[in-house]
């Protein structure tokens, strides 16, 4: 009886794991590779309204970076892609956000560096 609650919970605590150097869970099927630059990025830039914590109801809808990785392989390219999409657009962040937190604007170069990664990340993921 031992062996498998022993089993159990390391079954439980290996899929609620999370690296304490990264706010982004695990990829438990590696779909995804984040880059520690992009990683960078998206923890100072973006996270603070992309996470299931976060007060916007509307940016949590849109994307939770922190459950970014645990979704399914078309889910994870749709999600890229509307990354790719709105950092194109200079939507995100959004100019009412920026007019309070004027520090989380994205420079030119942080904006390139998230539209290559989700661009080529979603082409990865589509064997492109």
């Amino acid at each position: 009886m031992i062996l498998p609650v022993a089993l159990m919970a390391l079954v439980i605590s290996g899929f609620s794991y999370q690296n304490q150097d990264n706010k982004f869970p695990a990829n438990p099927s590696d779909n995804l590779v984040i880059p520690d630059n992009v990683n960078e990025i998206l923890d100072n830039k973006c996270f603070g309204c992309h996470n299931v914590d976060a007060k916007s109801d509307k940016a949590k809808e849109k994307l939770l970076l922190d459950q970014l990785t645990t979704l399914s392989k078309a889910k994870i390219v749709a999600k890229l892609d509307d990354i790719h999409e709105v950092v194109e657009k200079g939507e995100m962040p959004p100019e009412k956000f920026l007019e309070k937190f004027p520090d989380k604007a994205l420079t030119d170069e942080e904006a390139t560096i998230l539209k290559n990664w989700a661009k080529s990340a979603s082409d990865e993921l589509m064997g492109e």
